[in-house]
């Protein structure tokens, strides 16, 4: 072997055997971005803004409204779905919420006295008033401007959905919200 080509390989060979060893000797976690969940959001509106982000095993589903009506779907495009879904409705109150995936319909509404009624309808066409027992309720929450729990919508607050617990039973590919804003 000629003394060039035999530095090379001996350098080549120390190489090799040096990130050997260091790779034994450091544990190293690599985290793929791709395996977070991804979404693809369309909205109807211009005025209307939803956007979806990744929390611990939450999606986060920011929904504003300047003209108080709108919808949007949400469809994921990369991974699972999260332990849960949540919708923050930046409105100021919250006539009609109607929550789809699949052949199911959801409708909620919230009263002037903070009333919350829902309704599932079904492909066949039958409607079934629902309560907290339903896999299909779409439990609410309402929080002021800073972020305490309040008996209603209030001005600068948020209300906040959760999608039901059926969704996440039928595991389908979308959702897609329609809102009214009874503050207009």
């Amino acid at each position: 072997m000629k003394p060039n080509k035999f530095i090379s390989f001996c350098t080549l060979f120390l190489f090799s055997c040096t990130a050997v060893y260091l790779t034994a000797c450091t544990e190293t976690t690599i985290r793929n971005e791709s395996d977070e969940s991804e979404y693809q959001v369309t909205s109807n509106r211009p005025s209307s803004q939803v956007t979806v982000s990744n929390e611990a095993n939450n999606a986060i589903v920011e929904i504003y409204s300047d003209n108080g009506i709108g919808s949007a779907s949400v469809k994921l495009v990369n991974g699972d779905w999260p332990e849960s879904i949540v919708m923050h409705f930046h409105l100021q109150g919250l006539e009609s919420l109607q929550f789809s995936y699949g052949d199911t319909i959801i409708d909620l509404s919230v009263n002037t006295q903070n009333i919350i009624l829902q309704i599932v309808k079904f492909a066949d066409g039958t409607n079934e008033a629902i309560d907290e027992e339903s896999d299909f309720w779409l439990p609410v929450t309402f929080l002021d401007n800073e972020g305490a729990t309040e008996d209603g919508p209030t001005a600068g607050g948020i209300i906040v959905v959760n999608a039901p617990a059926d969704f996440h039973y039928e595991n389908p590919s979308e959702f897609t919200i329609n809102w009214i804003d009874f503050y207009r």
